[in-house]
């Protein structure tokens, strides 16, 4: 039987989806590869999707490529733009990430309570939805690496290799452990900081999910608990694929 395909291109990463009665299989690839787009349809070989459905809002020639592609294929291709099909939490925003919106679908399914969606890659997202399902905003800062990578950028005599962060609490003793570590306490620190000012500004508590690349690093350097779902985009599209 026939499936629907759900591609999320993102800024390091295109991930992957088939859609049949919920999501399925799950793939990924790196942008670094160039036979990345052949990769994602020597995958779908054996999947038999003849419509895929996309988002990329920030990589549009990315997006490009892989659908011209995908359409040498012989599928239908849709490409998702923020706020152009109903789908259960609106954007408060039209410029709001395609990504980031259709990251807040499947916890507003599963819940009707207020929740923070904190999306952890390249940037770190965080998106405040309320207890009657409207987006509230959010905010954005510079992911794990790409804050090192400024750093190193602005300071080169600090880029050395960085051991494994251990206990982030505990000073360092060294260069490289003083940066794993204080890396992933500045990341952790945005985190739990925006999540007491989401609390603030609904004047209720709200439950946590994570979702990208250094969520489950980060999940339990948190204040508090959080639900880690690796593909929260990828449901987002495949809850698309049933909406107009």
């Amino acid at each position: 039987m026939s499936a629907d395909l759900v591609v999320d291109i993102g800024h390091a990463r295109i991930k992957w989806g088939r859609v049949h009665n919920g999501l399925l299989e799950v793939g990924s690839i790196g942008h670094g590869q160039t036979e990345s787009p052949n990769a994602l349809v020597t995958a779908l070989d054996e999947m038999n999707c003849d419509h895929a459905l996309l988002s990329g809002q920030s990589r549009p020639e990315s997006v490009a490529r892989i659908a011209d592609v995908l359409r040498q294929a012989g599928m239908q291709v849709d490409i998702m733009a923020t706020g152009d099909r109903g789908l259960p939490v609106a954007p408060a925003y039209d410029s709001l990430g395609c990504d980031r919106w259709l990251g807040l679908q499947k916890p507003r399914l599963e819940g009707q309570d207020p929740f923070v969606v904190v999306d952890s890659g390249t940037a770190i997202t965080v998106d405040l939805v309320d207890g009657n399902g409207r987006h509230r905003g959010g905010w954005i800062m510079a992911g794990i690496r790409a804050a090192r990578g400024g750093l190193f950028a602005c300071a080169p005599g600090l880029d050395v290799p960085l051991p494994k962060a251990a206990e982030i609490d505990q000073p360092a003793r060294e260069t490289g452990a003083a940066l794993a570590r204080g890396g992933l306490m500045l990341a952790a620190g945005g985190i739990d900081r925006a999540v007491r000012a989401a609390e603030h500004a609904v004047k209720d508590h709200v439950s946590l999910w994570l979702t990208g690349g250094n969520a489950a690093e980060l999940a339990p350097l948190l204040e508090r608990p959080a639900r880690h779902e690796q593909h929260l985009v990828l449901h987002g599209l495949a809850i698309a694929t049933q909406a107009k």
